[in-house]
């Protein structure tokens, strides 16, 4: 269905400047996703060095049986695969490893502290240690992610966790890395090769979209974002995060500014997953007297790009809208998506995975209205490889 409307909306409309929609951000935001943040962290595009290492424990050797090839191997080729699939090819993870040996810590797993709430110098102190057994020598020196990677069986390195800071050696103080990434036994228990599409996005500068204050998981963002997420149904990035990472380019976004009005604007947005297609890769629309927020609608679908072959992605398709505040903190809700269908139960277990808006389906809506910016987004057509035509018009 295609609707004759859209073919004159531009027509009617200009779009606004792609720089009203680009936020800055602001000072002392943890982890903002504005556009003029600096972190100089990993690179988002090109090649990413990573380098792996593997650690036992004198309270958790390692497994009879277990290797430094096997726990690799739970890692990659997917992690690799899934960034060239999300990035579009714009970006490489180039990953060697150091499969010569377990390297036994000079502590117990215990005595790191992950199960009494691990704290920023405990945590740098864990990596220092893996650095001093590894030897600083054996580290290639233009690592930019040093990834220590526990064995299967220490139970007391519970989770995974990044270190968004640079990594230097304890005692000569020595660059070693830019970020450094701790993998636990909840890599090989629940979260599998994502954990380091997780952990690396935290690399490059992405915040944690699940909630730091407690309640679910996907309290914020449902199953829509692998930095939410991990196992959510459609564990991809946020076009917003895809363009704030270097992965779409301006000329994919329309910006549109809401305190324009006249003639409602149409746009074609094809989905997310895929680099190519009709139309733009997501809309933007700026708020009144607002530099720190905005709306964003994208299309997601199901068996394209990084969700090919998930069972539970067919329940998160359609055109999703959500809300990026470059104010708002890693771990309190700088993404938040709109639930068009409040209340409903969702699926694939949560509230938010069928908030997308979905044209003629009976029980969805096909239209928004977003009262803090004075619009309604509403679809006005759709293809069946899921380009749809929507509106954007002032309240």
């Amino acid at each position: 269905m295609r609707s004759s409307l859209f073919l004159v909306g531009l027509a009617h409309r200009v779009l606004a400047d792609i720089s009203q929609c680009k936020l800055a951000a602001p000072p002392n935001v943890d982890l903002s996703l504005g556009f003029t943040s600096i972190f100089d962290g990993a690179p988002s595009t090109g090649a990413l060095n990573g380098y792996m290492l593997f650690v036992d424990f004198p309270d958790y050797p390692a497994l009879s049986g277990e290797t430094p090839e096997s726990l690799r191997d739970v890692f990659l080729p997917d992690a690799a695969d899934w960034y060239e699939t999300a990035s579009f090819g714009r970006l490489t993870l180039n990953m060697s490893a150091d499969t010569s040996r377990f390297y036994r810590m000079p502590a117990t797993a215990d005595s790191y502290g992950w199960k009494r709430g691990l704290t920023f110098e405990a945590h740098q102190e864990y990596i220092q240690d893996a650095i001093e057994v590894a030897g600083l020598d054996n580290i290639p020196a233009d690592v930019d992610v040093l990834y220590i990677t526990t064995t299967a069986n220490a139970a007391a390195i519970s989770f995974s966790v990044s270190l968004v800071s640079e990594v230097v050696d304890r005692d000569s103080k020595q660059h070693v890395a830019r970020r450094a990434v701790t993998f636990g036994v909840d890599v090989y228990k629940t979260w599998h090769a994502r954990t380091l599409n997780h952990e690396t996005g935290h690399a490059m500068g992405l915040p944690d979209l699940y909630p730091y204050s407690g309640g679910a998981t996907g309290l914020y963002v449902g199953g829509w974002d692998i930095m939410g997420l991990i196992s959510g149904a459609s564990p991809d990035y946020f076009g917003w995060s895809k363009w704030w990472l270097g992965w779409l380019d301006d000329a994919q976004v329309a910006c549109v500014a809401a305190a324009a009005a006249g003639t409602p604007a149409s746009v074609t947005l094809s989905p997310i997953e895929v680099q190519g297609g009709t139309g733009h890769k997501m809309v933007v629309v700026t708020g009144t007297n607002n530099t720190q927020k905005v709306l964003v609608a994208e299309v997601r679908s199901s068996n394209r790009g990084v969700n090919s072959g998930l069972a539970t992605a067919g329940c998160a398709t359609g055109v999703l809208l959500y809300t990026v505040d470059v104010g708002v903190s890693t771990g309190n809700g700088p993404i938040r998506v709109l639930d068009s269908t409040p209340g409903s139960g969702g699926c694939d277990g949560d509230e938010l995975n069928d908030a997308a808006l979905v044209l003629d389906a009976p029980g969805r809506p096909s239209s928004f209205a977003f009262p803090e910016f004075g619009v309604v987004v509403s679809l006005i057509g759709k293809t069946d490889d899921d380009i749809y035509e929507l509106e954007v018009a002032v309240l």
